[in-house]
């Protein structure tokens, strides 16, 4: 089986909770369609009896709500929500102070081009359909800079006219906790896209599992890469446009504007999609000798890259 990267989720389990589910007859899965990490969500959970599949599905329904409701921008009562609004997030919690670590972490590794506090240059982008004019992205700017956001164990501080996106890294987050709870489960073996691909175990074959990566989540796989108990994020810097112009979603802290136009695909793989989704996201604001610099931070990392010109990175 080959999973691409489609606009849903999908868990496909192939063993869970040792040989017993090897004799089951009724392995019809289950299924939930809705709206999750602000888009159209459809799980996916096959591979075992009905009545299992139904409960691990509501786990990991659960846990995916839990998690929306801290990082998203979708929701206006989560916790980044009402920490852009208020400008602070009182006992920001466990998961809120881990995201802001590795955000942390990633900043400092990329020279400041991974930057959640570049909402307000977003916003200016949004509110212009990709148009903004000189004062706007000055004033969007000036706002911006992770440095200036103050995290603590018991808040987190915004300056006046800040605010955060996590878009750039929570579903890796999210695809990460949800592989540790069905973990914790039983899961043995599976697939988990949470928009982001986390590989567990063997495929049914007893190979590695076979991901698709594409320009955008809704194109047939260009490219397959085979993973064992790792993640893959990819990124395209016009995977969303902003209005009917050109500039793409992944924007520079330093200059205001879009990403250059270097990338046509960049995936990343990782033991973590979180570190995953981050790293891949601030590469599209590199060049090919700035991102092996930052990869290179990060032992066990790899990378499948396609460039503008369609020269391959493979790192």
């Amino acid at each position: 089986m080959t999973l691409s990267r489609r606009r849903f989720i999908a868990i496909t389990a192939a063993s869970l909770l040792g040989a017993r589910h090897a004799m089951a007859t009724d392995n019809v899965g289950a299924r939930w369609q809705g709206i999750a990490l602000g888009a159209h969500a459809d799980l996916r959970l096959v591979g075992l009896p009905a009545r299992e599949a139904e409960r691990l599905l509501a786990a990991a329904r659960g846990e995916i709500e839990r998690l929306e409701q801290l990082f998203s921008l979708y929701r206006a009562d989560s916790a980044l929500s009402r920490l852009n609004a208020t400008g602070v997030l009182e006992q920001p919690g466990p998961d809120m102070l881990e995201l802001c670590s590795l955000v942390s972490t990633i900043h400092q590794a990329s020279s400041g081009l991974f930057d959640p506090s570049v909402q307000p240059l977003w916003a200016a982008y949004a509110r212009a359909k990709g148009a903004p004019n000189q004062k706007a992205l000055a004033i969007a700017r000036a706002a911006t800079g992770w440095n200036k956001v103050d995290v603590s164990m018991d808040r987190i501080r915004l300056e006046s006219g800040a605010a955060l996106t996590f878009n750039g890294i929570a579903q890796g987050f999210i695809t990460d906790r949800v592989v540790g709870l069905l973990k914790a489960q039983g899961l043995e073996a599976g697939l988990v896209s949470v928009g982001e691909i986390a590989a567990v175990g063997a495929s049914p074959s007893g190979k590695d599992w076979a991901i698709g990566l594409a320009d955008h989540e809704d194109d047939p796989a260009a490219a397959t890469i085979h993973l064992r108990d790792k993640a893959v994020a990819t990124s395209s810097p016009n995977g969303t446009l902003f209005g009917a112009g050109a500039e793409g979603h992944i924007l520079n802290p330093e200059t205001g504007r879009a990403a250059p136009a270097i990338w046509r695909r960049l995936s990343v793989i990782h033991r973590s999609a979180a570190m995953a989704d981050g790293l891949s996201t601030a590469g599209i604001l590199q060049n090919a000798d700035e991102f092996r610099a930052m990869i290179h931070r990060f032992p066990g990392t790899a990378v499948r890259a396609m460039g503008r010109n369609g020269d391959a990175l493979v790192i």
